[in-house]
């Protein structure tokens, strides 16, 4: 009998510490595409696309928000969006800001590491699929580390991603993203 609780056990402790899927895992820069394969499509379809809301205004395309989100507008939020181009078998990261950010003209990120005291600064002016891979990346990478992040709203840094649900709703989201296209 404690033989068969050991070996019971030893199965679970694994699957239990395997939860924490890619959380130690680098961004390799090399690896950006845009290209999903038939397995990564099929994982994230029968595995991971119930932890989004999904909208599709055209039937080509379909964007998913991660649903476990911020949706409110008084405080500003930075969340990133995957997009599948079913026709073209290919995901794109879509950056978005809520209402309190919409008027800005432009993104613009502050990251701070308290420890080294290192700033560095992201700009977000022109969209496209790589800029908005490589913001999205760094921000996830800020997260992932734990540092401070800032937006410029009206003339001054408002610290965002501050709460928990924003900071994972950012990580999953990058994670599934990197997943889906084989970064990961």
């Amino acid at each position: 009998m404690l033989k068969s609780f050991l070996h019971g056990l030893l199965l679970i402790i694994p699957l239990l510490t395997g939860c924490k899927i890619d959380r130690d895992k680098k961004v390799d820069r090399a690896k950006f595409q845009f290209e999903i394969g038939d397995d990564s499509e099929l994982f994230f379809r029968n595995v991971r696309q119930i932890y989004y809301d999904r909208s599709s205004p055209d039937g080509t395309w379909q964007a998913y928000r991660f649903g476990d989100r911020y949706t409110g507008n008084d405080r500003p939020v930075i969340q990133p969006v995957i997009v599948i181009n079913w026709l073209k078998d290919e995901a794109y990261l879509l950056i978005e800001t809520n209402e309190a950010l919409g008027q800005e003209e432009f993104l613009e990120v502050i990251i701070s590491d308290s420890t080294s005291s290192r700033t560095d600064t992201l700009i977000l002016k022109e969209r496209g699929r790589e800029r908005m891979l490589e913001f999205g990346s760094k921000l996830y990478e800020a997260v992932m580390a734990n540092y401070k992040i800032s937006v410029l709203l009206e003339d001054s840094y408002i610290p965002v991603l501050t709460d928990k649900t924003d900071r994972e709703a950012l990580r999953v989201t990058m994670a599934d993203y990197y997943r889906l296209t084989r970064i990961f």
